[in-house]
């Protein structure tokens, strides 16, 4: 014959076992809609960064000229020295401007250069490389930028929502650029109040 402590503890663990199997049925749906989510996110993430990639080695104008004379022209002399023929206009003669963000690109074209050597390209092929390098760099920024004002739209208005995809054009013109990648990157995972959806309703507006 059972003890009365086995039996109280059977009758225990019959009560508490569909809540146990209840759980367990959550905590797998929620790893599972986790990982359904990581893979839309990879997946977005990915093909933003084809996008950009495309876009920047298809076109053929150029927005304004400090996309040159802001960054690739002091890279190019920064990688290949003052006598390489870089276009360097006065502020940064008289060193007004951060050299941050040229050096970043002038390690892409010392590194494209390292490569071409390595790889004893032909003249044409390496000017190509030397042409597509920062291009693809400045893509894979925009694209990131792109992702995370996403991210933060998401975030802001809830997965899936059309509000979130709203807010994709805007990269192009505020998170588009590096200096703004650690805000969208920021803001994105933290945000702030001041960014939540207005709940406030509006009246209709008087007439004078």
């Amino acid at each position: 014959m059972a003890s009365p402590a086995l039996s109280q503890a059977s009758t225990v663990f019959e009560t508490d076992a569909p809540q146990i199997r209840d759980d367990q049925k959550t905590r797998r749906r929620a790893a599972l809609q986790h990982a359904k989510q990581a893979t839309t996110s990879q997946d977005i993430l990915l093909f933003l960064i084809a996008y950009r990639i495309l876009n920047a080695l298809s076109i053929r104008t150029f927005f304004q000229p400090d996309e040159y004379f802001q960054s690739l022209e002091p890279a190019w002399e920064m990688a290949f020295g003052a006598n390489s023929g870089a276009w360097i206009t006065w502020e940064w003669k008289n060193q007004l401007r951060s050299a941050i963000h040229p050096t970043l690109f002038a390690g892409v074209y010392w590194l494209s250069a390292e490569l071409s050597t390595l790889l004893r390209l032909a003249p044409h092929d390496h000017a190509e490389l030397l042409l597509a390098a920062p291009k693809v760099t400045q893509a894979v920024i925009a694209a990131l930028g792109d992702y995370y004002t996403w991210k933060m739209g998401e975030r802001m208005y809830g997965g899936r929502s059309n509000e979130a995809w709203a807010a994709y054009p805007c990269p192009g013109i505020v998170f588009g650029r590096r200096p703004n990648l650690l805000p969208a990157m920021d803001l994105s995972a933290h945000t702030l109040p001041l960014l939540q959806p207005c709940s406030v309703p509006l009246g209709p507006l008087r007439e004078e």
